[in-house]
């Protein structure tokens, strides 16, 4: 194989492939992207002197390859698109949200301070959570300095690639990626370095932390529950019976009346019990059930009903947990 050369793979190569990836990822590579696997392989064989594809799902296989190498190769099956106010109008979803539920403590709780705590699931390299981060802190001045009361943040961003959770925790990035940020918030929340490259300032930073883990397995990476998840553009790598396992563990790591900011299209239209679906046609957004019980995995598979129709037959008491979405929203 020459330095530039992508050699071709057989149907039932590629077939392979894709159920060991999915084995060992739980993502799910359609045929569309068989050219970005290829690309993908064809770079980490030259690096490592292996010949064929063959021989290297062996070694992959039989666990030959170090757990520094394996990352590397998940990592670069994964489109780290991403960039600061990516959706502004999610966040501004978000920042509403959060207003409300603070503003609420301060007058049913005057003596204790606020506290709201955030969750970006597939972080990627970070500008996503220092999003986040930025505009919960432009919250706390203006409503500490309006009400006189405490508020406090928290963002934690989780994300299955090391060398991009290694970028997010710098929080350096080159100016080039900042071009959606405005210039007053760029002088607010980031320090000049050289050569055309911004890092985040350190008290956005104390307020934000990064851990690795598989959005498969978020059950047991920590206890924490969260206010708000923020969850975008992360299961369109997985087939369907994995998303319905992702979203039942969104759920239960949502505080009761917590918000959950999805991606458009990632799951189709459905219907649960858990979750009111936000009334927002610019946003995929859902409030937790305050009367949500930890049901069994039959359970929630009878409740959940992934469907392909673009409406649905909206019956009173739905209509009414919308109404009571759309003032909390507002």
């Amino acid at each position: 194989m020459s330095a530039f050369e992508i050699a071709e793979m057989e149907t039932s190569e590629f077939v392979q492939w894709q159920s060991f990836l999915e084995l060992k990822t739980g993502m799910w590579l359609p045929e569309a992207r068989k050219s970005f696997l290829l690309a993908s392989l064809n770079r980490h064989m030259r690096e490592m002197g292996i010949e064929n594809y063959q021989n290297f799902y062996s070694m992959l296989n039989t666990g030959r390859v170090s757990s520094l190498d394996w990352s590397k190769i998940v990592d670069s099956l994964t489109v780290h698109e991403t960039c600061f106010y990516r959706d502004e109008t999610s966040l501004k979803l978000v920042s509403n949200y959060c207003r409300n539920k603070v503003q609420k403590g301060f007058r049913h709780e005057s003596e204790n301070a606020q506290q709201i705590h955030l969750w970006s699931v597939g972080c990627s390299t970070g500008e996503e959570s220092y999003s986040l981060a930025i505009e919960m802190d432009k919250l706390s001045f203006s409503l500490s300095g309006s009400h006189g009361q405490k508020f406090y943040y928290g963002v934690t961003g989780i994300d299955v690639s090391y060398p991009s959770l290694a970028i997010a925790r710098e929080g350096i990035y080159d100016n080039k990626k900042l071009e959606t940020i405005s210039q007053t918030t760029k002088n607010h929340y980031f320090e000049p370095l050289d050569n055309g490259f911004l890092q985040v300032k350190e008290f956005v930073r104390d307020r934000t932390c990064f851990i690795q883990g598989n959005i498969l397995e978020l059950e047991n990476k920590n206890e924490s529950s969260y206010d708000v998840i923020y969850c975008q553009n992360v299961m369109i790598y997985f087939r369907q019976e994995k998303k319905e396992a992702i979203l039942k563990s969104l759920i239960k790591k949502l505080k009761p009346r917590g918000l959950l900011v999805l991606g458009h299209g990632e799951l189709g239209n459905f219907e649960t019990h858990d979750l009111i679906k936000v009334d927002n046609k610019n946003c995929l957004a859902f409030i937790k059930n305050e009367n949500y019980k930890t049901d069994t995995k039959e359970k929630f598979s009878k409740q959940i009903k992934f469907s392909s129709e673009s409406k649905y037959n909206k019956q009173n008491k739905y209509n009414k947990q919308k109404n009571l979405s759309r003032m909390e929203l507002s």
